[in-house]
């Protein structure tokens, strides 16, 4: 019970780097300009990421070869090098180490900044994706996960980028937040529409999603994205900072941690 719970906070610290170094890539291509206080919780996030990927393949590890086993070396290398799972994490390793280098470089000279957040979220959407259920399905299965990430990235991810950078500063959060509509549709169709191709795969006969625990989870999630996305609209009609704080409160403290819960399960099998 304890490594499956660490495992879902691994996951769900993986999700939580990954929609931030994407909704970096939001809030850099919504102002001219990405000032130091918008990079810093971007590589913060890299960083995030990167220590959900060691937490992860170290509570498998365990899982595999126990306390005494884990950290042989033949046994990491046969997990790491041999089997699919281990192949997909050894990708994600180094992906999430490359972010961080790639954001450090782009601390180091900000011209450089787009591009280098365009690397390391296209990294994070390409790669993340395959530690789940989309590693294992077929291409379609595993674009629609990648929408999906995408998605979340680009609606909750720069709403939390820009909310952290500017917290000291609520009249330019609010003023940011005016141009962020636009963009924020665009996520959310994204993860409304990949979602709802995913259930559609998975969830039927519609009784699945109370006759399993991954359906009664999937409807929970379901039920967070819709209070996620009415706080979105109350704040497009006038940004307050109270309601953009419990926003993201429920995205990354519900909707996610739900997410990581969902990824440890074992979801019905795909219609043909």
């Amino acid at each position: 019970m304890l490594a499956t719970l660490i495992m879902i906070f691994a996951r769900w610290l993986l999700f939580v780097g990954a929609v931030g170094v994407i909704g970096g890539l939001g809030a850099a291509v919504l102002a001219r300009s990405a000032g130091a206080r918008t990079r810093r919780p971007v590589r913060a996030a890299a960083v995030i990421g990167l220590l959900g990927t060691g937490l992860l393949i170290g509570a498998q590890l365990y899982l595999w070869f126990g306390v005494y086993g884990f950290t042989t070396l033949n046994n990491v290398r046969t997990m790491l090098f041999v089997t699919l799972w281990g192949q997909h994490w050894t990708w994600l390793a180094a992906t999430s180490a490359a972010a961080i280098v790639l954001l450090w470089v782009g601390r180091r000279w900000p011209a450089t900044w787009r591009a280098a957040n365009g690397a390391a979220a296209a990294g994070a959407v390409a790669v993340l994706p395959l530690i789940g259920h989309g590693g294992t399905h077929d291409a379609w299965t595993l674009l629609w996960h990648r929408l999906h990430l995408l998605g979340a990235g680009t609606w909750v991810g720069t709403l939390g980028v820009l909310t952290v950078s500017c917290i000291t500063d609520p009249k330019g959060l609010v003023e940011r937040l005016r141009h962020l509509a636009p963009l924020a549709f665009v996520g959310a169709l994204l993860l409304m529409a990949s979602g709802l191709a995913l259930t559609w795969r998975h969830m039927l006969p519609l009784s699945t999603f109370w006759t399993t625990e991954y359906g009664r989870v999937l409807l929970a999630k379901f039920a967070g994205v819709i209070a996620v996305a009415a706080l979105g609209f109350i704040n497009w009609r006038g940004p307050r900072l109270k309601l953009v704080v419990t926003e993201l409160l429920i995205a990354f403290l519900v909707v996610l941690v739900l997410t990581a819960w969902l990824s440890e399960l074992e979801p019905p099998p795909l219609l043909p």
